[in-house]
């Protein structure tokens, strides 16, 4: 496979589903995600409490496929060197994530938390000073608490810190 065909957006079955979807997910142990899927290409997230509490990302480019019905996967590979992989089942209303996260990321996390857009070539330049390896392999499964449609490429969505969200922004459900 070239570095072209690796690069080249992946679709896989009908993404009306997912695309433009706002989620707000619990894990098992704590954490608390939400992701917007802005479009087909795209996704907005923010980490809303947890120990990578403060990270989130405006346009972070991924490749998303249906593997059936109201089941998708999402994966994405972030500027620190972060794999992610989301299958979400909307009906179900669950997630099953897995996460690669190299091993400087886990010795100094504070430089990656806040939005990726705004400290780009200083995050670049920590990946690359590494180490990359080894890397924690950590898989969670959690339960969406919050799940709504909006439209396409929502600038509103994700648009500030999880810091200077409301009280309770996390807690909403429905």
């Amino acid at each position: 496979m070239s570095a072209e065909d690796a690069a080249a957006p992946v679709m896989a079955g009908d993404l009306s589903g997912i695309v433009g979807r706002h989620l707000i997910y619990a894990y098992d142990n704590g954490w608390k995600y939400e992701l917007y899927v802005r479009n087909p290409y795209t996704v907005a997230f923010r980490c809303l409490q947890g120990p990578m509490f403060g990270r989130w990302s405006t346009e972070q480019p991924v490749k998303m496929i249906q593997l059936g019905g109201d089941q998708y996967k999402i994966a994405w590979v972030e500027p620190t060197g972060t794999v992610t992989v989301l299958i979400a089942w909307l009906g179900g209303r669950s997630v099953h994530t897995t996460i690669c996260y190299p091993q400087w990321m886990l010795d100094f996390p504070e430089s990656t938390l806040g939005r990726y857009q705004d400290n780009l070539d200083q995050i670049i330049a920590e990946r690359d000073r590494g180490p990359t390896y080894p890397q924690a392999l950590v898989a969670s499964t959690g339960r969406i608490t919050y799940l709504a449609i909006r439209d396409l490429d929502d600038d509103t969505v994700i648009d500030c810190p999880p810091a200077k969200l409301p009280l309770g922004y996390a807690d909403r459900t429905n």
